[in-house]
């Protein structure tokens, strides 16, 4: 049997990098929602903000880019002052706030599926109206969750 992930923020952070590094992990859906910064699908740069120090392989950036991701945004996640931002060189090449890196990460995912001709089983739901909020995220994820 398989499972459902879902995860904020830092949580996020571990999901997506959990689809990375695990694609043989019986979740059958990963819900991330408002990381701080990405580890992007390219491992052409280094870790750990791209894959290129990781030996995840061909086939196994292939099965993560084909698996049924929900990347779940706050439009309103885009404060470039919050406290917690991660305001790294590598995380502000993501964008200036979550919602952009965001935003980023999943074209990028797309792009490189794209290019490839490979099956991208990923989707993007933005949450209007809601910031930084686990509960607001979890309120516009809640049907997601199988």
């Amino acid at each position: 049997m398989g499972y459902t992930v879902y995860r904020h923020s830092a949580g996020s952070q571990f999901v997506h990098r959990f689809l990375f590094f695990k694609c043989d992990a019986r979740a059958q859906r990963y819900l991330a929602a408002n990381a701080g910064w990405y580890t992007f699908a390219d491992p052409a740069i280094a870790y750990p903000f791209d894959l290129g120090s990781i030996p995840i392989g061909k086939e196994g950036l292939r099965a993560a880019l084909a698996k049924d991701v929900v990347l779940l945004l706050g439009d309103e996640d885009n404060d470039r002052n919050q406290s917690a931002l991660n305001r790294s060189d590598g995380a502000m090449v993501q964008g200036p706030h979550r919602f952009a890196r965001g935003q980023a990460f999943f074209e990028a995912a797309r792009t490189y599926a794209e290019q490839r001709r490979w099956e991208f089983g990923w989707s993007l739901r933005v949450v209007e109206g809601v910031a930084h909020s686990n509960g607001g995220m979890a309120q516009g994820a809640y049907d997601l969750i199988e």
